[in-house]
Formats: structure tokens, C-alpha cells, sequence
């Protein structure tokens, strides 16, 4: 069976054919702070600030760290991770919805979770350690200049010392960890 042009008669009307269909929307939605601030808690800007961190580390901007991301966010702040295990155990406490990688909401929830009282000492060591990159048990001024660094802040040294001097609430000239736990869990200094 041959098939014949169509005649003029049989020709559509470009005037009566329908719209074509709109193009198919393509990656995740625009990222909209004000999705996630929730005041008094947080505001939009802390959100932005947040984001910002996030994006540091989603290097493919594809909206969720994966295992490399995550190794090389720990190797560029001086931490070897030389077995997958250590990279496949933090990614296993921090990605909630096991989706294999860490998204926005997730890395949000970390960065501004408040530690309440059921939250252990050992669990705020973990964090204090990522900072200690000497092992010395304290962080020292160049060590916390050289986080800010690493998480792009673009921050004077007026502004770390003073960032510094808060967390450092006994005004030994490091923040120790009994410091950093007071800090983390919102508690006066000597008070437990």
C-alpha cells in the first residue's frame, strides 16, 4: 500500500492545530531560601549563609554531596581518608532519606541543629575534632582562621579573633573542648 502527499483538502490548518506541549521542566526547582527559614529559628539570611556553605561542597551542583564531594570536602580541610568506610559512615549518620548523597535539607538540619541535653559529649568530641586538626585537644587561632578559609568565608582577622574570643569562654588563649561543648550546647562556662 503506497501512501499519497496529502491534498490540499486533507492539509491541516497551522491556525486550528494545537499549542505544542510546554518544554519539560529540567533539574531540581530555584533554590528559595525562604522554603527553609523558619523565625524566629532562622532567618533567611542564615539560610543564604548555609547555602553557601552547602554549595562549597556540592562541587557538581547537582543539589546533594556524594561520597567524592564528601572526600574532598574532608581532604581540603586536612583530613586523609584513606578507607571508604570512614566517607560511607559519615555520609550513612547524615543522610537521613538514605538517598546516597547529603541534600539541602539535610546538610541545613546539621548545620543549625541546637544540641539538646540527650546529645552526648562524645557526639560534640566528633565535631571538636574535625577542628583539631593539631590533635592537640584546643583549637588555636590559625586553626580556626584556617576553617573559615576553607569554607570560603571571606573574614578579616579582626573578625575571626573575635569570633575567637567568644568561643574561647575562659580566656585561656585556646578553645578547649570543655569551651567548644559549652558553646555547642548554648551553656555559661562552668555551668553543667
Amino acid at each position: 500500500m503506497s501512501r499519497q502527499a496529502p491534498s490540499s483538502a486533507q492539509k491541516v490548518d497551522p491556525k486550528k492545530a494545537p499549542p505544542p506541549p510546554p518544554p519539560a521542566k529540567k533539574g531540581p526547582k530555584p533554590f528559595n531560601a525562604e522554603d527553609y527559614a523558619k523565625p524566629p529559628h532562622l532567618t533567611k539570611e542564615e539560610v543564604l549563609e548555609v547555602k553557601q556553605a552547602f554549595d562549597i561542597f556540592d562541587n557538581d551542583g547537582s543539589g546533594s554531596i556524594d561520597p567524592q564531594e564528601l572526600r574532598e570536602a574532608f581532604e581540603a580541610s586536612g583530613i586523609k581518608t584513606y578507607h571508604n568506610k570512614f566517607i560511607y559512615q559519615v555520609l550513612g549518620e547524615l543522610d537521613t532519606d538514605n538517598s546516597g548523597g547529603i541534600d539541602f535539607e539535610e546538610f541545613l538540619h546539621l548545620a543549625t541543629a541546637k544540641v539538646s541535653d540527650k546529645d552526648t559529649r562524645e557526639q560534640i568530641q566528633k565535631v571538636f575534632n574535625l577542628y583539631d586538626w593539631n590533635k592537640e585537644g584546643r583549637i588555636t587561632w590559625d586553626e580556626l582562621k584556617r576553617v573559615a578559609q576553607d569554607l570560603g568565608e571571606e573574614m578579616t582577622d579582626e573578625e575571626i579573633q573575635h569570633m575567637f574570643k567568644k568561643a574561647d569562654l575562659d580566656d585561656d588563649g585556646f578553645v578547649t573542648f570543655d569551651d567548644f561543648y559549652n558553646l555547642m550546647t548554648q551553656k555559661e562556662y562552668g555551668k553543667q
